[in-house]
């Protein structure tokens, strides 16, 4: 006989009111992720750089969900702007923050010896402290039960040659995650991460060296994934929100790349 002493036991985590916080939110993988939880009923609040992308969004998500969708424009490098977004969400959606999404993420295309230190700044800055400051921030003020999902890469598990930075940042990324599980698994909240291969959005395409056109980088990157296909951002976007469903996955690092890293 089963014992269910605890009549939550495995009952998913419901979505529906919750309020998801998004750096990166505007476009590609964060604004599809946006999306799939809109659709589930999720209250939102998108951070990015630009506040006209940023309207935009949530203008298209109250129009196409009928959800409250907020924004606000900053720097995810910045620790102030972090604590900034919890207190607006207070004020301004009476709420704490229930999901934080860390999506915002930054690729510098160069080995150790053509990355200079402004470059290697950049990318440690947005994609790792970015996803440190906004952690500490949330988990400040968020109730227990809570969800952190993180996007890592494929480069954060298997070196890249030419991707020095990139890859340091998301190996970084991925022991935070696992490291924030361990700590805050007493209340509940799974930290979980998805380490994407390549993903048919703008970075994909952006800050190459040499002249390569499009079609020449999903051809590269096809060759190298067993599969034979180039991930969809509605495919990470659906990763996100089976870890923030699921209340026993905490620590993972859920590689979506067609075989890529078994390869």
């Amino acid at each position: 006989m089963t014992n269910n002493k605890n009549n939550n036991s495995g009952i998913q985590r419901d979505l529906q009111n919750k309020l998801v916080l998004i750096t990166g939110g505007a476009g590609g993988v964060g604004l599809e992720c946006a999306r799939h939880f809109a659709q589930l009923g999720a209250d939102l609040l998108l951070i990015g750089r630009r506040n006209d992308q940023l309207k935009a969004a949530t203008k298209m998500l109250k129009k196409e969900f009928d959800v409250r969708a907020h924004s606000l424009a900053g720097d995810v490098r910045n620790s102030a702007f972090a604590q900034q977004a919890v207190e607006y969400a207070h004020k301004a959606l009476n709420s704490s923050i229930d999901i934080l999404i860390n999506n915002a993420g930054t690729i510098f295309r160069g080995d150790v010896l053509k990355t200079d230190d402004e470059q290697w700044r950049e990318v440690i800055d947005i994609n790792l402290n970015g996803v440190f400051y906004f952690s500490r921030a949330v988990v400040n003020q968020m109730q227990d039960g809570g969800a952190i999902v993180n996007i890592s890469s494929t480069c954060g598990s298997r070196a890249s040659a030419g991707l020095a930075a990139y890859c340091s940042s998301k190996a970084a990324v991925n022991m935070l995650t696992k490291t924030m599980a361990l700590e805050l698994a007493p209340r509940k909240i799974n930290v979980n991460g998805v380490a994407p291969g390549a993903i048919n959005s703008p970075m994909l395409f952006s800050k190459h060296l040499s002249d390569i056109n499009d079609a020449n980088i999903i051809k590269k990157n096809k060759d190298s994934i067993p599969i034979g296909t180039i991930a969809e951002p509605k495919e990470v976007a659906r990763a996100v929100i089976f870890l923030c469903h699921e209340k026993h996955i905490t620590g993972e690092i859920i590689a979506l790349d067609g075989g890529f890293t078994v390869a």
